[in-house]
């Protein structure tokens, strides 16, 4: 389970899109936003950075396709290209920032993912930051992380504390 959710509730710079229709064209603002989430995972950091990095791991717990380059300008595609981007820093065992996009958002979009990997000593505290989310993707993608990552990671691996 999700230990904190938070929403920072900040607007972001607004993406402006033409929406053609068949004799029509109306100019439609998308609002950006931001949104941290944290969770805690019984295993050691090591472990826990490889499940964002290594493919194998990747295609265990997404059950599917997971095509990863995880090196700097390195890209990914998962959940059958539902979610794309590039790796833009990755400092083993510490941090991973990405590009990140979900496949039904206009395709110059591209949000901003920073991962953090805390030891806590018996555990691993992971802090997601997310920035440039259209407002009308944030639930979607909140659960989403949660959804398909943080617990099919727990459950796989057996990273959860017993109560899920």
């Amino acid at each position: 389970a999700v230990v904190s959710t938070q929403s920072t509730g900040k607007q972001m710079d607004a993406a402006v899109i033409s929406k053609s229709g068949p004799k029509k064209t109306e100019n439609v603002t998308l609002q950006r936003t931001e949104f941290s989430l944290k969770d805690t995972f019984k295993c050691r950091r090591e472990e826990l950075f490889q499940c964002f990095v290594n493919p194998d791991r990747m295609k265990a717990y997404l059950r599917g396709e997971a095509d990863v380059d995880p090196r700097e300008s390195g890209k990914f595609s998962l959940l059958a290209g539902a979610i794309t981007g590039t790796y833009l820093e990755i400092q083993p065992e510490d941090k991973i920032q990405q590009h990140w996009r979900f496949k039904d958002w206009p395709a110059d979009m591209f949000s901003s993912v920073t991962l953090t990997f805390k030891d806590t000593g018996s555990s691993t505290e992971l802090t997601l930051h997310q920035t440039g989310v259209p407002q009308y993707s944030l639930e979607q993608i909140k659960q989403g992380w949660t959804r398909y990552y943080f617990q099919p990671i727990k459950m796989t691996f057996g990273y959860g504390s017993g109560s899920l």
